[in-house]
């Protein structure tokens, strides 16, 4: 599986320190071939008419550091011309003014791009600690319970998991309210009276889009709670695929993106994804892109192993890059998305937001559509936003409520 190491030939072809300056020029700015030709030529032609530094001739010939390797793009070659002064001779420094960002016409990355320099800023990530944390804000929407308007909540996790056997497992989580979704919802909730608890019946139809709360919404916030985990969760290091996984399970898990990859296709062999209504190709292509992002986004691997499921999900198809946004949190980031077939001929888009540079998950968004009663379209979304995925040494800041 060449196509998986793409990443790691470039890395060989540039000095190690101009690595992570070429990556982040790629990940935003990568001009089309055309545009380096011209700005070449460009650059050529100003270097003749600018005044120049002469400067002696040294006593002995000056050998130039090679930068850039015999395999490396054009569209590379002008990112690290950008880096370093040019010259134009061994006795002559140019002094040509640096172009501006609008010489070049904005190409934003493909989603391939972002994956593979994602996994490059991975493989940096602390490998260690006390504990695996994951920091968490869940999002929801659905809609009232006579579908007038749609209603918005939210909800903070933290799972604190002990490497350490002398250590003390942890949830906290708290309630942040609901509201009503948009401007045009809050008209419509003022309307039917402003109501600040809503109670669903459990026969309410819901196109399979969201689950019937089975107790009362509540538009003010809950008091943060903690939560001690024992039990199955003592020496559990989390779960893949729903799946409850040891330390010593995931320590095995092999961290070269095609082993991964079989490793990964080879507990997906066991399930029977038939019973679905997908077809079975279809289906189990699924769940290797679940697999590799449920890595990614929560799982305490090694930092070898997270960036080479960024690297097999840079090998799928359908994947497509959206340009920088911001998610629900108003980080911005890369956004890729993708369809998912939430059942027979019901599908949802997914959305991942990236940081290239660190390589992190931001936010995870499904988005649907729903008629309400008075027949306007309206927009459903779910989304997990991670404020904080690895390892620490820090200890939980527990609150006074624990259960």
């Amino acid at each position: 599986m060449d196509e998986l190491r793409d990443d790691q030939d470039f890395r060989h072809l540039v000095e190690p320190r101009h690595v992570d300056a070429v990556l982040q020029l790629l990940g935003t700015h990568e001009p089309p071939l055309d545009a380096v030709a011209e700005g070449r030529a460009r650059l050529l032609a100003e270097a003749a008419a600018t005044t120049t530094v002469e400067r002696p001739a040294p006593t002995r010939k000056r050998r130039r550091g090679r930068l850039v390797g015999a395999g490396l793009s054009l569209a590379m070659a002008a990112a690290v011309a950008v880096i370093a002064p040019g010259l134009l001779s061994d006795n002559t420094l140019s002094v040509v003014p640096r172009p501006s960002a609008s010489s070049y016409p904005r190409v934003e990355p493909t989603a391939r791009q972002i994956l593979l320099a994602a996994a490059v800023a991975m493989e940096k990530a602390r490998a260690s600690g006390d504990y695996w944390r994951t920091a968490t804000v869940h999002q929801w929407m659905l809609t009232d319970p006579t579908r007038s308007y749609v209603l918005e909540g939210r909800r903070s996790l933290e799972t604190w998991l002990a490497k350490r056997p002398d250590l003390q497992y942890w949830r906290i989580r708290q309630d942040l309210g609901v509201k009503p979704a948009t401007p045009q919802d809050e008209a419509a909730w003022r309307a039917a009276g402003a109501p600040t608890s809503w109670r669903y019946p459990k026969n309410m139809k819901t196109e399979n889009l969201f689950s019937v709360p089975s107790e009362p919404l509540e538009a003010a916030a809950g008091e943060r709670t903690a939560e001690l985990l024992h039990g199955k969760w003592k020496g559990s290091a989390g779960d893949m695929a729903g799946d409850s996984m040891t330390w010593k399970e995931v320590r095995a898990i092999p961290s070269e993106p095609d082993k991964l990859r079989s490793y990964l296709e080879e507990r997906i062999g066991r399930l029977e994804p038939a019973g679905s209504g997908m077809d079975v190709k279809e289906a189990r292509a699924y769940i290797l892109l679940r697999d590799c992002v449920g890595i990614i986004s929560g799982l305490p691997a090694s930092p070898e192993v997270r960036a080479s499921a960024y690297r097999i999900l840079a090998s799928l198809p359908g994947i497509r890059a959206e340009g920088e946004r911001t998610d629900p949190l108003g980080r911005r980031g890369q956004t890729l998305s993708y369809q998912e077939e939430i059942e027979p001929g019901l599908f949802t888009r997914v959305q991942l937001v990236v940081d290239p540079g660190t390589g992190l998950l931001l936010a995870e968004v499904r988005t649907n559509t729903t008629k309400l009663a008075n027949g306007r379209r309206a927009e459903l979304r779910l989304s997990t936003s991670f404020q904080a995925i690895g390892w620490t040494d820090e200890r939980p800041e527990l609150p006074a409520r624990r259960e």
